[in-house]
Formats: C-alpha cells, structure tokens, sequence
C-alpha cells in the first residue's frame, strides 16, 4: 500500500488538548500505511516537533494567523501559495476556528478531501479584547460549510458552534470523541501520589486542587483563583496547582500574587507527566467560560479525580457521578461549598466506563485510519 500522508493544520505542535489528541493518535497509528505531516501558524518550533520528525513527519512554519492578515488578504496568499506549492496532499485535516479561510484555500489549489474539525465552542467573554475577537470569529466560521467535504466535531456541542444545529441535526458532522490513553491514567496510582506530593513539597493530609489547561482567558483562571482563595478561609493549609503553558504573560501569576492565598498557589507551567501530576491531587476544578469537549477533565476522571467544571462544560464529558456541573454567574460561594463536600470522597476506578463510551486512544486510532484509507 502507498503511503498516504495526512497534512493536519494546527496552531503549533506544543502542549495542549488538541496536541496531545494529535500525538496519541500518531504514535499509534500503523506508520507504514499512514504518516501524519503538520503545518503550524508559528514560525518557532514547539514541543512535540522532534518526536513528529523522529517518527517521520514533516512540520511547516506559516505566519501567525490574525484578523488583520485575515481582513488584507495575506493568509490567503499564503495558503493558496502552500497547497499549490504541495499537490502531495490529498487530504487536508483542519483544527482551528479559520477553518473555512484555510479549507477555501485548499479548494481553490486542488485538494479533494478536506476536514474540518470543531474542538471548540466559543462562548461570550465578558473580557474586553477577547469579547471583540470571539465576535470576529464567530462571523469568519459561516463559510466553513461551504468548503469542508467532511466536517468532524469533539462533541455535539462543539459540532454546534462550528457548523450550525441544522448541518448537525441533518447527520453532515461526524462527533469523534477527544479520547487517551485511559490505562496510563489508571496505572498512576499510590505510587505515583506519594512521589510527586513528595516532589512537590505537599504533605499527605493537604487538601490539593488540581487544574491543568493553558493560561488563556478561556479557562476563567481568575475565577479559579478567587475560588481557591475563599477557599482557604475555610482549610487554610489547601494547595492549588495550576499545570499549563502561560499565553497570558504572567498575568495570573501577577493576579494571585495579591491574594492571601499565594503562597499556596503553585503554577508548574506546561508539563509532560499530567497522569502523575492528576494522582498529587484530591479534586480537579476546571471553570472554563467554554469548552469544545474538556479532554482535561476526561484525564481526570480517568485519574479517578472528583471533578467540578463548569455549566458550559459538554454533557459528553459527564460521564459519572463524580463529575459535577457548577453555574459561573452566582460567584464563588457555590464553589467553595461542593469543594467542601467533595474533598473526602476518594478516587474511582473509571477505567469501564471511559472504554465502554469510546474514549480509549486505542479504539479512536483504529477508526480514523480506517475513515483516512477508505476516504
């Protein structure tokens, strides 16, 4: 069989859902039949570019994507430059919100199969700057239909945002659940916990908040911050950690800098070992303004964590009891309270219930190589 080489388009390969998504499925795909290739919106490598390229893969390096290129009509050049400069292609595998910008541009060059995949659901920010670029966004997404040939999405939710409830109600989206590699959570057990608290300074009686996603505005990092710092007129000895890459310039940091909590806040930055990280703690709290699915909550719930996430959260990720929807908009109170509540309960073994739903690296790999070759 000839090797058909998939070019996926993505921000930058570094640590992040969508990534980390992409690199579980590389690595266990059978590479003699099917070779991921990836161009990146980052003239700077990212984290995962040595292990693309040890594996056999081919990164390109395009200029950021911004709305002023957008509305002057540089991006287009240059993507229409890169498809007919790249006749290789033959299927082009979408992630981000230009997708209807990039899928028109592989069209107009010749590539007959083109993806677009929803990982998101854009929410309105009450945030300034982010409220105005989500609005853009949300106006540029209308001609993705138009040139997609398949449309793929995280969730319902996320399939919603991308390509409108009819497209999805119509059977045209396929939802592929963000899955992991669940048995490497699971195996992270006692072991795991007492090496890291130890490594992390923690005693095994402090109560330990864990979240994990980038710091962006999307993940509400203040709110968590808020919380945790009520939090700690009740249990004043609890720990925070924060694990994700900083793409806000320090402006959490600088935030619980002033808050009397900040010494029992611990920002770790982006880090491989999220399964030994996820066993340091005794509840995971993730209020994001939204989200396309929450594959850092279903690594939780994986990691047998009692989860608190917010209203906005995909119901395809509530997958248990243990997971638990909290509103964003009657403050801090209602937080602090089911913390309390939960921060006895203990871990769960999910590992049966994360299979049977479909979210193992394993039976997802198998599915999309299957769609890739048959396509």
């Amino acid at each position: 069989m000839k090797l058909l080489r998939i070019l996926h388009i993505v921000g930058q390969m570094n640590y992040g859902g969508i990534e980390v998504l992409l690199m579980n499925i590389y690595r266990n795909i059978i590479q003699k039949q099917i070779q991921f290739d990836f161009l990146t919106f980052r003239k700077t490598r990212g984290h995962f570019d040595d292990e693309i390229e040890s594996l056999g893969g081919k990164i390109y390096y395009l200029k950021p994507v911004n709305i002023k290129r957008v509305l002057i009509g540089d991006v287009n050049r240059e993507l229409y430059t890169f498809f007919m400069e790249h006749p290789e292609y033959k299927i082009v595998h979408s992630h981000l919100t230009w997708s209807g910008i990039i899928l028109k541009n592989a069209k107009f060059a010749g590539v007959p199969v083109r993806i677009a995949h929803s990982h998101s659901s854009y929410a309105r920010i009450p945030l300034g700057k982010a409220a105005f670029k989500n609005m853009i966004k949300n106006n540029i997404k209308h001609s993705v239909n138009q040139y997609a040939t398949h449309r793929f999405a995280c969730s319902l939710m996320a399939g919603y945002w991308l390509f409108g409830k009819k497209t999805v109600d119509k059977g045209y989206v396929d939802v592929w659940p963000n899955a992991i590699d669940c048995e490497k959570f699971i195996k992270c057990a006692a072991e795991s916990r007492m090496k890291m608290r130890a490594q992390l300074g923690l005693k095994d009686h402090t109560l330990v908040l864990i979240h994990v996603g980038r710091l962006t505005l999307p993940k509400n990092h203040f709110f968590l911050i808020d919380v945790f710092d009520d939090l700690t007129s009740k249990i004043p000895d609890s720990k925070l950690l924060i694990v994700g890459a900083d793409s806000m310039n320090g402006q959490c940091q600088k935030y619980a800098s002033k808050k009397r909590a900040h010494d029992n806040i611990i920002f770790l930055g982006a880090r491989s070992d999220i399964a030994e990280l996820l066993q340091a703690g005794d509840l995971f709290v993730f209020p994001s303004f939204f989200e396309g699915f929450a594959i850092a909550a279903l690594e939780a719930l994986a990691a047998g964590l009692p989860c608190l996430v917010s209203e906005t959260t995909p119901d395809d990720v509530c997958l248990t009891n243990d997971i638990i929807k909290l509103p964003l908009n009657k403050g801090t109170d209602i937080w602090v309270k089911k913390i309390l509540e939960f921060k006895n309960k203990g871990r769960a073994n999910n590992y049966d219930i994360l299979v049977e739903k479909g979210y193992d690296i394993h039976a997802l790999h198998g599915k999309l190589s299957e769609f890739y070759k048959n396509v």
